[in-house]
């Protein structure tokens, strides 16, 4: 019996994903994701899910939740097809959510170019907030690399979270921040609010560290502590309907902590956009322009393909995300937020 249409597009989607993604990456997902695409009883498997729980992310973290050994693609699948029904269920409790702080590395310029241009501090709205981690923009340390070996560094001195970031591109030294803007006003939105205190949220998020990646995972796991600490606000709420609100409640705070008028409401988001269909990005979109707030964020190309066409022809579409402010592409970073290219 052949492949079924879906299984075959699950079967292009992860060697895509193995290729784009994974590779130069962790290699441990890479051989993972390849596996998958190879063996028929997994791609039934997933085919019998919704198609927001066939991602590899997913998958992957689930395995590692049960203790899988990811790093043997054979032992992996032969378990996945042995407990299929553990796996089915944590998929569907569990969801993937951004927690990677570092994010805040390639946002941060743009800002920091925000507050320079509006004279004044800023109300910042994060939709898919998760646990709130890039919310905390200023409780970070920020070390930039650049070019010939300098670095720039600012942000919170004696924080326990550095975050790294490769500098390049136009004029990169002078498009970097001299320091934090100040923030006003922050909340969060997400479906699923993370509590960083919890100690079973805390191990799934882990699971959702790729296996190599050890530095991000002691990274996410203070930065929990500090979230923990300091607890940003973040709702329970959908922004397909209700980012308006928020946003109104936002330019109110603001005129009363800054004056009237007086610095930017901003909606950010990091691969958050890509959980919802394009119609309900544009009404994202829609909703913070007839705000009159500004909109800075870090997707994949695709998610926003009208930007994503304003780019060189000569610029690789290598897998990097694409930064933008008010639907300016601005750079081109790493998903995890560990390289930055100016445009």
């Amino acid at each position: 019996m052949g492949r079924t249409s879906t299984s075959s597009d699950l079967a292009a989607g992860y060697r895509r994903w193995a290729a784009r993604e994974a590779a130069g990456s962790s290699p441990v997902y890479e051989r993972l994701a390849h596996a998958v695409s190879a063996d028929d009883a997994a791609l039934d498997l997933l085919a019998r899910l919704p198609a927001a729980k066939r991602q590899p992310n997913l998958l992957f973290g689930a395995l590692r939740w049960h203790g899988v050994p990811v790093e043997d693609p054979a032992t992996a699948l032969t378990w996945l097809q042995d407990h299929w029904d553990e796996v089915r269920a944590t998929v569907q409790e569990r969801s993937t959510q951004t927690n990677k702080a570092a994010r805040c590395a390639v946002l941060l310029p743009g800002l920091a170019e925000l507050a320079a241009r509006t004279d004044g501090p800023l109300a910042v709205v994060e939709v898919g907030a998760s646990a709130g981690l890039c919310l905390l923009y200023d409780a970070w340390r920020y070390r930039y690399a650049l070019p010939g070996g300098r670095e720039h560094v600012v942000g919170s001195v004696g924080s326990a979270v550095e975050l790294p970031c490769a500098v390049d591109g136009a004029d990169a030294q002078l498009r970097l921040p001299a320091s934090v803007p100040a923030i006003a006003w922050r909340t969060g939105l997400d479906l699923s609010p993370v509590d960083p205190t919890d100690a079973d949220t805390r191990r799934w998020l882990q699971c959702l560290v790729w296996p190599e990646h050890v530095e991000r995972e002691e990274r996410l796991r203070t930065a929990l502590d500090v979230a923990a600490r300091l607890r940003p606000p973040v709702l329970a709420g959908d922004m397909t309907t209700d980012l308006a609100p928020l946003l109104a409640r936002a330019r109110r705070r603001l005129d009363e902590v800054a004056g009237a008028g007086r610095g930017a409401v901003v909606v950010t988001h990091s691969a958050a956009l890509a959980y919802l269909g394009a119609d309900e990005r544009d009404a994202v979109r829609q909703v913070v322009s007839g705000a009159g707030a500004h909109r800075l964020g870090l997707e994949a190309r695709a998610v926003l393909p009208d930007l994503a066409e304003r780019l060189a022809a000569d610029v690789a579409d290598d897998g990097r995300f694409l930064v933008s402010l008010d639907d300016e592409p601005l750079a081109l970073a790493a998903p995890h937020g560990s390289t930055l290219t100016f445009l």
